[in-house]
């Protein structure tokens, strides 16, 4: 009888399945600063502001080598190309121009889409004496840098909604590449729920280290939703209005043809940098330390609202843009 009972509970404990636990919602903050790591992000850096990128401008043929370096990361990492060689082309002021655009995992235009981007240009070379090299190292090298290496930790899991990865062109031009590619989305009929663009983020912020702080904060619930997973990690800047930060990035685009909540993340708030598109803006000047730690907490941040599928609300349009 002993043996028949050991046999059933063998049999129970075989056909019994344990509940598999979500990876992202067990996920901690320190397990994804174990991912992404300093050197790489270093690297990543230095490699788009490096002076062989000449200002990663199209008349200066940079940002071609930039794009190049963009797409070898994206396929190396296993983010797919959205259209054909991640490419949104584009004609800019005579040059043909494209911004890059890749998908973690299948696309399914079903289901509601999160896009995260970058302006990936800078303004070239510049002058005619001293350092003409604009290498862009804080603007917006830091952006990309930090799409690059979010996209890589977030392409590791399976999402229940889409994610696309955007570097755009022509941001220094006057946002023709963003632009370019929402009236495309528009087009396409593509759901985007909401999109979060990277801005300057290689100096600290004045108010302390680990800290963004959100353009158009007052336009919708993404801040508090984003201090709720990571408390005080997005500041509000008084002086964003003044400046109009929320129309001068990429962001903008998405928001104004798509009607849909999407801002910029920035830690360059005018007062901890004296190198604003200037040729000073050099690799070597950033923090990349802290530079590394809010792109943790962005992917840690980002993984944890797509996981939830979070809702992030656009605000009246009366509510004062800020």
């Amino acid at each position: 009888m002993k043996k028949i009972l050991v046999f059933v509970c063998c049999i129970f404990l075989v056909n019994c399945k344990v509940p598999k636990v979500n990876p992202i919602t067990a996920l901690t903050p320190q397990e994804v600063a174990n991912q992404i790591l300093l050197p790489e992000t270093k690297n990543i850096l230095y490699t788009l502001a490096a002076d062989s990128m000449a200002g990663r401008d199209t008349e200066s043929g940079g940002y071609y080598k930039a794009a190049d370096f963009v797409t070898q990361f994206l396929n190396k990492n296993g983010i797919q190309p959205f259209y054909p060689s991640y490419r949104d082309s584009l004609v800019t002021a005579g040059l043909l121009s494209f911004n890059i655009v890749g998908q973690l995992g299948e696309f399914n235009p079903e289901k509601k889409t999160v896009l995260i981007g970058a302006h990936l240009d800078h303004v070239g070379l510049r002058g005619k004496e001293g350092d003409t090299l604009y290498n862009g190292a804080n603007d917006n090298a830091t952006g990309s840098t930090a799409v690059l290496q979010i996209g890589k930790f977030l392409a590791q899991y399976d999402w229940e909604q889409n994610i696309l990865i955007a570097l755009f062109a022509d941001e220094e031009k006057g946002l023709k590449g963003a632009q370019h590619l929402a009236n495309r989305f528009q087009n396409e009929g593509l759901d985007i729920t909401y999109m979060v663009n990277f801005e300057m983020i290689g100096k600290t912020l004045t108010s302390g280290p680990n800290q963004v702080y959100l353009t158009g904060y007052k336009r919708s619930n993404m801040a508090n939703q984003m201090n709720s997973i990571s408390p005080n990690f997005v500041q509000f800047l008084p002086q964003a209005k003044e400046l109009n930060l929320f129309q001068r990035s990429d962001n903008y685009s998405f928001y104004k043809t798509l009607q849909i909540p999407a801002q910029t993340l920035s830690s360059f708030d005018f007062q901890n940098y004296d190198f604003y598109h200037k040729a000073e803006d050099e690799a070597e000047k950033m923090d990349v330390e802290n530079m590394n730690q809010i792109i943790q907490t962005a992917a840690y941040t980002l993984a944890k609202m797509i996981d939830q599928k979070i809702t992030i609300k656009l605000y009246s349009e009366d509510a004062s843009v800020k």
